[in-house]
């Protein structure tokens, strides 16, 4: 079983991103690891396991935060794909068609 934590804090102010750092070191404390700006896996090798963990991160949520624990199977998890594309922009945005018809 996977325990998946998808997380996000407010950047614009200290506090914010205080609370962030604090969040993420409790979250490598716990064993996860992390996957994406927001989001760490943990994996646990049995559904109390992953519920003695889902509970410890739920006791530390801080305020003005939105975090969500999700709890999946090996076999959902290995139907993941990850696809890492170019972290630029490009050069020249494509052209938005003005006039669109629906039929």
């Amino acid at each position: 079983m996977w325990v998946v934590a998808i997380f996000d804090f407010p950047r614009h102010c200290k506090s914010g991103r205080q609370n962030m750092n604090r969040f993420v070191g409790i979250l490598e404390k716990e064993g996860f690891c992390k996957v994406q700006r927001g989001m760490y896996v943990r994996y646990c090798t049995t559904v109390d396991n992953g519920r003695m963990h889902r509970r410890r991160i739920a006791n530390s949520i801080e305020p003005r935060s939105t975090i969500c624990l999700l709890c999946i199977g090996d076999r959902e998890f290995l139907d993941i794909y990850s696809y890492f594309g170019s972290s630029k922009p490009p050069k020249k945005w494509p052209k938005i068609q003005e006039s669109i018809q629906f039929f």
